[in-house]
């Protein structure tokens, strides 16, 4: 199995912190969500883009990810042969196709929104999501229950 390089796919350093990451991707995402981009590839562009957001911005997963990565001293594409890799990596793909799903059916100004003003991140973008948005609601309505 042919292990991706995130870095590269984001247009980032190896050593770029959390908010780097966070700002690579939402110019990515926005690129190739489907409210912005309807072409063939996009999707597969978009679960990539999900898959490097979740390994490189979740510190456990970027550690192992990048001891994957860079063992090798090529340039070359890196296949990963120890199964216990292949199996972290694997998994880490499937989680990361559960959440595009629900970030592919959702609009880009929601995902940006929550991730950008309410700082809940898109690790956790979908749960609690409907307490939050009823505290919102209940909030601004006391607002204008001012008025």
């Amino acid at each position: 199995m042919e292990l991706q390089n995130y870095y590269q796919l984001l247009n980032i350093e190896k050593s770029s912190d959390l908010n780097a990451i966070k700002k690579a991707f939402r110019i990515e995402i926005a690129l190739y969500h489907p409210d912005n981009n309807t072409a063939e590839g996009a999707r597969i562009r978009f679960d990539l883009l999900i898959e490097g957001f979740d390994i490189l911005s979740n510190p456990k997963k970027r550690q192992a990810y990048d001891d994957m990565l860079f063992s090798s001293k090529s340039n070359k594409p890196i296949i990963l042969r120890e199964p216990i890799q292949e199996e972290y990596y694997k998994e880490w793909k499937k989680e990361s196709k559960e959440k595009s799903k629900s970030y592919w059916e959702s609009s880009l100004s929601e995902l940006l929104l929550l991730d950008l003003f309410l700082d809940t991140g898109f690790d956790d973008l979908f749960s609690g999501t409907e307490d939050l948005f009823d505290d919102l609601e209940d909030t601004l309505g006391n607002i204008f229950d001012i008025f």
